[in-house]
This record gives structure tokens, C-alpha cells and sequence, in this order.
């Protein structure tokens, strides 16, 4: 029996991966974890397309959520056109999302954390030295106390609301419909670039499985509106015409290098940090690299029985000098990318529609990092530096040498 108040060693708000991940290695490690989700289902609502690469399996060990593989992407320029990059092996796979995270929180609970579900976190305060956290489960007041906090409540968290902790500068809009009926090769994710399409970012199709999901996020508007409209263009109505929608899917993506990501006994981690990426708009191996880094430091506290700032720096150093170094070329490659008229992007596919360039592409293509086949591209041709904005000229000049 769940009484009205308790006591742990960490409470984590949020049970998508990177909350489930660390909750079990914090576990793992002797401590008493509370992992609170305010759904009564982990994993529900969906709020992701399930695409990622391998590199995520290295962290979680549920590879029986894999409902597809994917080895290329066809591009469709503004007017239409068809790009084909083919990587010839598995470059990313899709998981049945839901699974995916009630796996990962599984897995923490058989490591010894407990869980709270239908538990939406109202308030926390510093108390004593820790933190105290008011829950409503099932209209039941209960308060968990704890010597750290972990936010992993996305992006809109609440954790960093309370604790002061830097929010998103901004949050794309996106917007998904999970289709059954949807034609294509299953082995190609479609994307469609345009302002018509996606202003600010693009739309895409992602097979999984025996469906498939057809989306975007654009820089601002209804996101809603714009699907619809895309639906009707011909070159995604090709694989869409006769398809059926099953589940429709909301989110976002939130931007901003944050300047800290801790606070006296808190740390934020995932979307609530803003550790995604801008190019793609994924996080989940982002969110599982910082999870793994903040529980490394969470365990240094608790065994150092030192909860301060100070002490908790060390994970955000730790983060913005790893994963964090991709994460700030991402964004300013995405910035770039949005200032870009449908003129730019169809010269853009004259450049890229080459032996040479799409080779590289091919090559050293990689949706964890995306900058990395940025500096290579430039470097084989140096028309593309048109394209870039300030940030990116900047990272250029000392990453490339151009």
C-alpha cells in the first residue's frame, strides 16, 4: 500500500526513455528511485515518430521493439523533384514507440525503482536539505521527498519551471498521423522540403512495419493545417491515395542551448534540457547519452552526499562537452536551413544531385550527426557556403578551414 508520504533517494518526473533509463541505473546502483509518470500507461500518448539509429541499443536492451529498418531517404524538392540517397545497410530502425519506453521502464522497475503512474506532479520545494514533491494520483494528495529531483517532463517541464532552470527559446509544432495503407519502398524514409510544404523545418514518411507515420513540424503555424494540405500534393499522395488514418500524434520540438541544466539538488535531462536535435528533430539517443551522464552524476552525489549546484555541474559539463558539441552545429545548421527560400533548396538539389556529392552523402551520412557530413560536403564543394548563415560561417571557419 502506496501511503500518503514517502521518502527516496531520487524521484524522476517522467517515464519516457531518458527518465526509465535513469531511474534504473540509479537503481541499479543501491538507491531508492521513484520514477513518477502522470499517464496511467507508460509510453501513452505517442509523441514521436520511433525512428532511430542502432547507437540507442547500446544504452537499453529492447531490441524486440524493432518493426522496421531503414537504409536510405528520398528527398522531394519543392517542384517535386526526387533526390535518392541510398546507405546499402541499416542506417536507422523504427520502433513501436509505446513498447519501446514501457521496455526501458520495465527494466527499472526489475532493477528496484518504483513506480507512480497517474501521478501528475503539482509542486516541489526545497526542504530540508532535499526536495519535496506534491503528487495527485487519482485525486490523492501524496508527497515524495527526496535528496534529488530529476525533471524528465518535456518540453514544456515543470521541474524547470519551479527550479528557475532556462526554458526553450522556442517549440516547433509538429504534427503526425500513424496511416494504414501508405504504398513505397519500406526500406526509405520520404522527406519533403518546401515552404509550402514545412516552413522552417519538413514533412516526412516513416515506415513501421505494416504502417506508416506521415508528418511534419514547421517553424510556426498550425501544424494540423499544414499536414492536411501536404496530404494533397501529389508527390505524397502517390504513397498516401487510399490510405487510412489509426492514431494522430502532437508534439514538439524544443530549441535553445540552455546555460545550465542543474540546480541545487535538481537536474533537467531530454526535452526538458533541450538536448534535440535541430536538423532532425530527434532526441531519443541524445535524451539516453545525457540520462546516462546525469545518473553518472547523480550516484557521484549521493555517495558524496553533496546535492549542490556545485556538485551537479559536473553533469552538464559533461553533457555540453559530449553530445552538446553536435547538439550547438545542429542548431545552427537548422537556422541556416530556415532562412532558405524554395529557390535555394531546389539549387540546393543541383548541387547534391551529383555522383560525387550524393556518394559522400551515402558515405558519411549520419542522423546523430548531421554535422559531420556538413563539413565534408562543404569541403567538396564550396558553393554551398551561400547557404549558411552567421553561426555556421563561424563554426566553419574553425571546423573546415574554408
Amino acid at each position: 500500500m502506496v501511503t500518503s508520504s514517502r521518502s527516496f533517494d531520487v524521484v524522476v518526473i517522467g517515464a519516457g526513455p531518458a527518465g526509465g533509463y535513469l531511474a534504473g541505473k540509479v537503481a541499479a546502483a543501491g538507491y531508492e528511485v521513484a520514477l513518477v509518470e502522470e499517464h496511467r500507461e507508460i509510453g501513452e500518448p505517442i509523441q514521436c515518430g520511433g525512428l532511430v539509429t542502432p547507437r540507442v541499443f547500446e544504452y537499453v536492451h529492447c531490441k524486440e521493439t524493432i518493426i522496421g529498418s531503414v537504409h536510405g531517404a528520398e528527398l522531394y524538392s519543392p517542384s517535386g523533384r526526387k533526390l535518392v540517397i541510398d546507405g546499402h545497410q541499416t542506417e536507422a530502425v523504427v520502433v513501436q514507440r509505446a513498447m519501446f519506453d514501457r521496455a526501458i521502464a520495465t527494466d527499472a522497475v526489475r532493477k528496484g525503482a518504483h513506480t507512480f503512474l497517474g501521478a501528475q506532479a503539482q509542486a516541489a520545494r526545497r526542504e530540508d536539505g532535499g526536495v519535496e514533491v506534491i503528487l495527485d494520483q487519482d485525486g490523492a494528495p501524496k508527497t515524495l521527498r527526496c535528496k534529488l529531483l530529476v525533471g524528465c517532463d518535456g518540453v514544456r517541464s515543470n521541474v524547470a519551471k519551479w527550479f528557475n532552470i532556462l526554458r526553450p527559446k522556442k517549440i516547433i509544432p509538429g504534427f503526425e498521423v500513424e496511416m494504414t495503407g501508405v504504398q513505397g519502398d519500406p526500406g526509405y524514409v520520404k522527406l519533403f522540403i518546401g515552404n509550402e510544404i514545412a516552413p522552417g523545418f519538413f514533412g516526412w514518411i516513416i515506415p513501421s512495419g505494416d504502417t506508416a507515420r506521415v508528418g511534419l513540424c514547421l517553424g510556426e503555424g498550425n501544424a494540423f493545417a499544414y499536414l492536411e494540405r501536404m496530404l494533397l500534393r501529389p508527390e505524397v499522395r502517390q504513397y498516401t491515395k487510399g490510405a487510412q488514418p489509426i492514431l494522430y500524434i502532437a508534439g514538439g520540438i524544443p530549441l535553445g542551448f540552455p546555460k545550465r541544466t542543474y540546480a541545487d539538488n535538481v537536474l533537467v535531462v531530454g526535452d526538458a534540457a533541450c538536448q534535440t536535435k535541430a536538423v532532425s528533430g530527434g532526441g531519443i539517443f541524445t535524451a539516453l547519452t545525457c540520462s546516462d551522464l546525469a545518473a553518472d552524476a547523480a550516484i557521484d552525489a549521493l555517495e558524496a552526499g553533496d546535492y549542490s549546484a556545485r556538485m551537479l555541474h559536473r553533469y552538464h559539463r559533461a553533457w555540453t562537452k559530449s553530445i552538446g558539441k553536435e547538439l550547438r552545429k545542429d542548431l545552427a545548421i537548422h537556422e541556416s536551413f530556415a532562412k532558405l527560400n524554395d529557390e535555394h533548396f531546389e539549387e540546393l538539389f543541383d548541387i547534391f544531385d551529383s555522383p560525387d556529392m550524393l556518394e559522400l552523402i551515402e558515405k558519411k551520412g549520419d542522423i546523430d550527426f548531421p554535422s559531420k557530413v556538413g563539413w565534408a560536403l562543404l569541403r567538396e564543394d564550396p558553393r554551398l557556403l551561400k547557404y549558411v548563415g552567421k553561426a555556421l560561417r563561424a563554426m566553419i571557419a574553425k571546423n573546415v578551414g574554408l
